[in-house]
């Protein structure tokens, strides 16, 4: 049920037909759909995002499916809340595999099938054979053992660059080659990943990616709005959901409603903001651009208090 247009969905399928099976398509995923197909056609591999395996894990009959069948079922396209992995293993058969990887990468890291479950649950593993990763800094440079930084990835399927983007090439390549991913990690001593937050200013809601840049455009023709960053924020089942971000226009409010309403027309609703935060004034750059991590954070930091 992964999109075929998309690379995953449609190395998936030629996979398949390399390794002479039978692939199995399900057009509109639901939860008691995948299962109902599971069990009907005996699958034994699934590729899926963390939304769906949730959506399965969710549906109150689930006891009453025959899902023996499954030997492996592969995660990606947005970080597996750890609670998720543990409850997998507990309720349905085969082996869970945490995958990364980006259009712009192929398949990076992985968990392996000889990893102890509870050791790597909540990390992406370690690298694909002939791929490399490094956690750099803003400059480059790699940072000390433990710290947070940018997963770089070089290696065969990291793509050549962006056609007729200049200026996205000389941002997103380092000087010497390695692709930055925006996705923010921690190695741990054992040399598998764990994801901690994105550079980036791509939302990955639930797989589907989006710059959320385009949605603003829209947004800032509204004559209540000053100013509007939409970000990411953690979501147990999604991986990450729209939070827009609001600095109205002197004497005027804003709702989420209003705004829903405003864009609904113009954007797919995987894009819709879904949680409305109003602000008197956003961290900025020298430069005048938003800063979308330290934004979240001030939105994650409300939260808490």
């Amino acid at each position: 049920y992964l999109p075929l247009g998309l690379n995953w969905g449609y190395l998936t399928l030629l996979q398949s037909i390399m390794a002479g099976a039978r692939a199995v398509l399900l057009d509109r995923f639901s939860g008691r759909a995948a299962l109902e197909l599971i069990e009907r056609e005996r699958v034994t591999f699934i590729p899926s995002a963390p939304a769906s395996i949730i959506a399965m894990l969710n549906d109150p009959e689930l006891a009453r499916f025959d899902l023996s069948s499954l030997r492996v079922v592969i995660t990606g396209g947005a970080s597996c809340p750890v609670e998720t992995i543990r409850t997998f293993r507990a309720r349905i058969p085969g082996h869970l595999i945490e995958l990364y990887g980006m259009l712009e990468t192929g398949f990076h890291t992985f968990t392996r099938f000889e990893d102890d479950p509870e050791a790597v649950a909540g990390t992406i593993g370690r690298p694909a054979p002939e791929m490399a990763l490094r956690l750099i800094d803003e400059h480059g440079r790699d940072v000390r053992p433990g710290a947070e930084g940018e997963i770089a990835a070089k290696g065969p399927s990291v793509h050549l660059g962006y056609h007729k983007n200049p200026a996205a090439n000389a941002e997103l390549f380092t000087a010497d080659g390695w692709f930055r991913t925006g996705d923010l990690g921690v190695m741990e001593p054992s040399g598998n990943v764990r994801i901690v937050g994105r550079l980036k200013e791509m939302i990955n809601r639930g797989g589907k990616k989006f710059f959320p840049r385009e949605v603003e455009e829209i947004l800032y023709t509204h004559p209540s709005v000053l100013h509007a960053a939409i970000v990411g924020v953690p979501d147990p089942r999604l991986g990450e959901r729209n939070c827009l971000c609001v600095i109205p226009r002197p004497g005027t409010s804003v709702s989420l409603t209003e705004m829903v309403a405003f864009l609904r027309d113009g954007v797919a609703t995987y894009k819709l903001p879904e949680e409305l935060e109003i602000f008197d004034e956003f961290p900025f750059t020298p430069t005048g651009k938003i800063q979308r991590h330290a934004l979240t954070r001030q939105v994650l930091a409300r939260r808490s208090s």
